[in-house]
């Protein structure tokens, strides 16, 4: 029996790395105190919601502590032994004390003695009502064994705990009471998650917590705390879980869901730990679905409180989380996600959703301050170096903890400048690899592509330009957008597209670790010196997009010329802007690849009939010199734009006339505002079956429209405002699909064709600075029916 003992109080050491299975064990001799004193005080440690172990015979295995009983007192963070007057007689009491006196020199467990009714100097020098039954164990046991009891009575009995004539006065109830409230305030004090270090704006986030969890409400609530990741979630998580987890009957914080879920049996272990946190006994999960019915069936009429860390994928909630039905009234369930999706699918009310803001200047400032230097602000002579981290954290509190302590240690503002100037080119790893697990979580290639084009190029673009581009590109953008936008790695900001510098950053990074080596073969440039490289060596042959700065001007007075060479190589060129460059040679050279083209201020005058290319689908010329393009007809149908579906040539003042709309079969939108010389379209206009948008805004010379555009079967969207326009032909009334007809500012259009009453009957057009029609005419009334 000693060698029993002995040997597994080195396990008790190593079970301090587990979780206790239980907050109390019960050590009393039954026969004493189980329908009284003891009895009384499980109901109301169990009322409090504590986890109590209370011994029963079948866990004693002949004359050892058995398995089950063993790991219960390894396993609970409090010990109760119960000193009664027959205490001493039972051999099972002593064993368990031995063991509990083991577990506690361990420093893993804290003994609370009752003393009911025997004196503590009776326990501790084996007197009284002890000395009989020792007198009997030295018969019937080994001296040895006598001895490490003896010796766990002297200690055990000199710990500070209750007497029940001293502390209650007599009083049995009133001694259950001080009990439970000793071991409630030491378990709110153990049981606490360990917070960050400093707590700037954590209890503004814990009341507004506190508010959306409606803690009085007896209706089960999801919660769910959302953003990008770096943003302070798990520590939220973690202080509102401090803050009320002793307010219901059970509680378990799950950390880490991602990364536990995808290793092996992860969805069960994740399960087991939760029930054995509930239960506080282990418990056999085979697989998830057996403990999606588990927690359904143990959970449904307890009170519980449950954290959820972490969470980025369907099967997850499914396997932890399931319906409101799982838990008792009163629960709540709290859930963090980078991933506002997930949140949708846990079922999580939009108003139940709490989004933490970034740090504003000052939080930053003091949250680095007090990582680098341990003081609210820094040293005057480092302020400089502080104000730079602070704009460059963006108010993401994840680089500001990480760089700060970086740099806690350093003190030499030569290596303070080197490292800053460093993060601005290389980002920091830590920062870096923990951002990227949003990235590493879309769905599929062309999330990732869109994420990354808007990271290199498109920050401060509008939404509808960057949209046409993806689109070209064939990407879904709106569908990818929505999930960049729940994955709270981009956002738009009105029409502009917005992202944190930190994810910004992040997309770059990924994008030069394509190549680190050689920045020629990345698939996006954004860096005018690495471009004017691409250009300048005729390289870039993984290149996806480029868009030439437009300061080109400053390094090369007579600008850039392209030419067939420099795209011979770029095979995957996608999207192409060269606004602040000249090109030569003929344009079928462009990469076959290339869906999006946007060329500004073109210097030509004449577009050279070569001017195609078979698989764009966005091309804009606005603000060029152009006054001829593609002004006569295609001699082979299989020479033309066939896939073109955006033609911009606004603000072309010196297009006088239109083109041969035969070039585009496949149009869908055509702009011509402020085509100030604009005399006239080509009655070819009639053959773009698909257009869908027609923009003649301050088309200032364009007095009339051709018959043929009754033709346009598709036309949604005709816009003619600030234009002077004199009349419309009657074949207008033929647009069964238009719905706008903006005719704003027309002043010299004074009646419209007869044929547009009955337009009413289809689609009921907005007609914008067209006042309603009338049953008869009025030669006061601008807009009357001729």
């Amino acid at each position: 029996m000693a060698e029993l003992i002995e040997a597994s109080s080195s396990s008790s050491s190593a079970s301090s790395s587990r979780s206790s299975n239980y907050d109390v064990f019960l050590n009393f001799r039954g026969e004493d105190t189980r329908k009284n004193f003891t009895g009384f005080l499980d109901y109301a440690l169990k009322n409090k919601g504590i986890n109590v172990f209370i011994d029963n015979e079948e866990l004693w295995t002949g004359e050892a502590i058995g398995p089950a009983l063993l790991r219960a007192i390894q396993g609970s963070k409090i010990c109760i032994p119960v000193f009664s007057k027959g205490y001493a007689s039972s051999k099972w009491c002593l064993l368990e004390l031995s063991k509990v006196l083991h577990c506690h020199q361990a420093n893993v467990q804290l003994v609370l003695p009752v003393f009911l009714d025997v004196e503590p100097s009776d326990v501790r020098n084996q007197t009284g009502s002890f000395k009989g039954p020792f007198r009997k164990h030295e018969k019937n046991f080994k001296p040895q064994i006598v001895e490490g009891w003896r010796k766990a009575l002297q200690l055990v009995g000199s710990l500070k705990g209750y007497v029940l004539k001293d502390d209650a006065n007599g009083d049995q109830a009133k001694l259950v009471e001080l009990v439970v409230r000793r071991v409630r305030n030491y378990l709110i004090s153990s049981t606490q998650l360990v917070e960050c270090k400093y707590r700037i704006g954590i209890d503004f986030h814990v009341n507004k917590l506190i508010s959306l969890l409606d803690i009085d409400s007896y209706d089960v609530q999801f919660v769910g705390i959302c953003g990008i990741g770096g943003i302070g979630k798990t520590t939220i998580a973690k202080a509102i879980y401090n803050r009320i987890h002793l307010d219901f009957n059970k509680h378990s914080f799950l950390p880490d869901v991602r990364e536990r879920a995808a290793q092996c049996m992860g969805l069960a272990s994740l399960q087991k730990q939760l029930l054995e946190d509930i239960l506080g006994r282990n418990i056999d999960i085979a697989d998830y679905h057996r403990g999606k019915k588990g927690i359904e069936q143990r959970l449904c009429r307890e009170k519980v409180l449950l954290v959820f860390d972490d969470v980025d994928d369907k099967k997850q909630v499914d396997a932890l989380v399931g319906e409101l039905s799982w838990f008792g009234k009163g629960s709540r369930v709290i859930i963090t996600s980078r991933d506002e999706l997930i949140l949708n699918m846990a079922k999580i009310k939009e108003a139940k959703i709490y989004r933490p803001q970034l740090f504003n200047y000052e939080e930053s400032l003091q949250l680095f301050s007090l990582h680098a230097f341990s003081m609210d602000r820094p040293p005057e002579d480092f302020m400089q170096f502080a104000h730079s981290v602070a704009v460059y954290s963006d108010g993401l509190p994840l680089t500001l903890e990480l760089l700060g302590s970086y740099l806690s240690n350093v003190r030499s503002k030569k290596v303070w400048k080197s490292t800053l100037q460093k993060w601005k080119k290389i980002p920091h790893e830590e920062v870096q690899r923990r951002l990227k697990i949003s990235y590493d979580n879309l769905q599929d290639g062309y999330q990732k592509a869109i994420f990354l084009d808007a990271a290199c190029f498109f920050i401060g673009w509008e939404k509808e330009t960057i949209i046409t581009i993806w689109e070209a590109c064939g990407y879904h953008p709106e569908s990818a957008i929505h999930r960049l936008i729940t994955m709270s790695l981009l956002k738009f900001d009105g029409c502009y597209l917005r992202m944190h510098e930190q994810i910004r950053d992040m997309g770059r990074n990924i994008v030069k670790e394509e190549n680190l080596m050689e920045p020629v073969k990345r698939s996006r440039l954004w860096c005018h010196d690495e471009i004017l490289e691409v250009l300048d060596g005729h390289k870039g042959t993984d290149l996806e997009g480029m868009i030439l700065p437009s300061n080109l001007t400053s390094v090369y007075p007579d600008g850039v010329y392209l030419d067939r060479k420099h795209f011979e190589v770029m095979s995957k060129l996608r999207f192409l802007e060269i606004s602040s460059a000249k090109f030569r040679g003929e344009f079928s050279c462009l990469p076959f690849a290339l869906r999006w083209l946007r060329w500004k201020n073109c210097p030509w005058d004449i577009l050279p009939t070569n001017f195609r290319h078979e698989r764009l689908v966005y091309l804009d010329l606005s603000m060029s010199n152009i006054k001829q393009a593609w002004n006569i007809s295609p001699q082979d149908k299989n020479k033309r734009f066939k896939k073109l579906e955006v033609l911009d040539l606004s603000e072309c003042r010196y297009l006088s006339k239109s083109p041969d709309f035969s070039w585009f079969p496949y149009l869908e939108r055509l702009d011509l505002r402020c085509c100030y010389s604009l005399v006239k379209l080509d009655e070819s206009i009639g053959q773009l079956s698909q257009l869908k948008s027609l923009i003649l805004s301050k088309c200032w010379s364009l007095e009339e429209l051709p018959e043929s555009i009754g033709d346009l079967k598709s036309l949604v969207e005709l816009k003619l405002n600030w234009s002077r326009i004199k009349a419309l032909p009657n074949s207008v009334g033929l647009l069964e699909k238009l719905e706008v007809l903006d005719a704003g500012e027309c002043n010299d259009l004074v009646k419209l064709p007869r044929s547009m009453w009955r337009m009413r009957f289809f689609n009921a057009p907005e007609f914008s600075g067209v006042r309603h029609f009338e049953e008869t005419e009025s030669d006061s009334t601008r807009g009357v029916i001729s």
